[in-house]
């Protein structure tokens, strides 16, 4: 096991192109950068690799956009984590070159995961009948579809459905199941499809959240790297971070995070509800950010009345409004149903579940693209992924009006949306950017009994004639 000797070192002991026409060559003295994209809202990985091409390796191998790249890249003593892409490689997909003043040329790649390109090329016509999670997995691991063989984190869900898939883009049906998917043993239905170094997800948010802290950051200073447990604190230090958003009301009220109304009509039934999102009511309904500290998940923003009939920001669900179609018999779905001999009809399947879902996913997602957020850069190493959850420790900034030394609101634990590996070869250096987003704060909000609009002299009209 390697010594490692500074924060943010790592090692590429495989890197290599393979062209379509059999020709591979060694990358691993000749690349400048190389990036690797996760994102907890995107079915792929994606990447970025520099190098320099003294050899016209563009013509000679030749790149046509047909080619693979191979990599293994590892933090020394964190072997056992490596970034391990030999058995499983990535696609390329477009060429950029720069010719340098010096004779040379500096190619960039741009490359995916084989899995997004198989999702173009083929799709899914057929019929279904077993729950959304078994419906994921064949089609993420059927030679006709996808057929990866990547390692896969399926959350089972609820209910046996019966669809007839007409058609469809292998990606886009998982999205459009996972609208609707809840979580068998959570009864969540925020569920995410994802991938990220570890593998292929189709899991619920609230899975994520009852994870253990992976890592811990602050704002410090800058450490010295004489001894490996100054090296240690070097990973927590975070180099730089922005606070990107925090309670966009307007964007909240428009998105229907913090009300809104969806109204099912049964073309069967002749009959219609109507279900409601109240964030402050539903609030509590599910696990946040916090979970693994209990007592520390509050609403970001706090009940106070808004005008003289005590409506606070969750009671207007007429700011948003769905209609959704749906046809059932007694409660199970219409669409599929067998008929007995005496001439009554059966069903045992769910029908869609929209109803149910669609407003508490539409906020959920709300509250983490829209909601407080959190862009840092960090040291880097192998075991970090996006999905992962840590806690980052906002300083205060300006006066100190309380003991605390850190955001009391938004000092606590958060989930890593987004994420960027950065591998740069002249400073051996490997960085990592990343968004860091939560769905609550940790210290209650004060309120004032009255928060009505300030109006001057109520009751009082005054109006000027020109």
């Amino acid at each position: 096991m390697a010594k490692l000797n500074y924060a943010g070192e790592y090692s590429v002991s495989h890197l290599k192109l393979m062209s379509s026409s059999g020709n591979v060559v060694d990358l691993s003295r000749t690349y400048i950068s190389l990036s690797l994209f996760e994102d907890i809202f995107s079915t792929s990985m994606t990447g970025i690799i520099v190098l320099t091409d003294a050899n016209n390796i563009l013509m000679n191998m030749p790149i046509t956009g047909q080619d693979y790249l191979s990599l293994k890249i590892e933090t020394p003593s964190l072997e056992q984590h490596a970034i391990d892409y030999t058995e499983t490689v990535f696609s390329i997909t477009k060429v950029d070159t720069k010719i340098d003043a010096k004779g040379a040329q500096v190619v960039q790649l741009h490359f995916c995961s084989p899995e997004m390109l198989r999702n173009q090329r083929t799709r899914v016509s057929r019929s279904y009948t077993s729950t959304i999670s078994s419906i994921v997995y064949d089609i993420l691991d059927n030679a006709k579809y996808i057929s990866t063989s990547k390692e896969l984190f399926i959350e089972p869900t609820k209910n046996i459905r019966k669809l007839v898939v007409p058609n469809s883009h292998p990606f886009d049906l998982i999205r459009r199941l996972m609208r609707e998917a809840e979580s068998n043993e959570y009864s969540s239905p925020h569920y995410l499809f994802y991938e990220n170094t570890l593998g292929i997800h189709f899991r619920s948010v609230e899975s994520l959240f009852r994870q253990a802290t992976t890592g811990f950051y602050h704002a410090g200073d800058v450490g010295t790297i004489d001894k490996k447990t100054n090296v240690e604190q070097e990973f927590y230090r975070v180099i730089n971070y922005n606070v990107n958003s925090n309670n966009d009301t307007v964007a909240n009220i428009i998105g229907g995070m913090l009300a809104s109304k969806i109204i099912t009509h049964d073309i069967i039934g002749k009959s219609y509800s109507v279900n409601r999102h109240d964030y402050f009511q539903d609030f509590y309904k599910y696990k946040r950010v916090n979970f693994n500290n209990s007592g520390k998940d509050n609403p970001i923003y706090n009940e106070v009345s808004l005008d003289e009939f005590g409506n606070n920001l969750g009671n207007f669900d007429d700011s948003v409004l769905h209609v959704h179609p749906t046809a059932t018999i007694d409660g199970n779905d219409a669409q599929h149903y067998f008929e007995l001999k005496n001439g009554s009809k059966i069903t045992k399947y769910t029908p869609n579940t929209l109803s149910k879902t669609y407003l508490k996913r539409k906020a959920k997602f709300m509250e983490l693209n829209a909601g407080t957020s959190v862009t840092m850069q960090v040291n880097g190493n192998t075991t970090i992924a996006c999905g992962d959850i840590v806690e980052f420790n906002m300083p205060v900034v300006g006066t100190e009006h309380t003991k605390d030394s850190s955001d009391i609101y938004y000092s606590g634990r958060y989930l890593i949306s987004h994420l960027r590996h950065i591998f740069d070869a002249p400073s051996k250096k490997h960085q990592i950017a990343m968004t860091l987003v939560k769905d609550s704060i940790s210290k209650e909000l004060p309120q004032n009994r009255d928060g009505t609009e300030p109006k001057g002299d109520k009751g009082m009209l005054h109006t000027q004639f020109y």
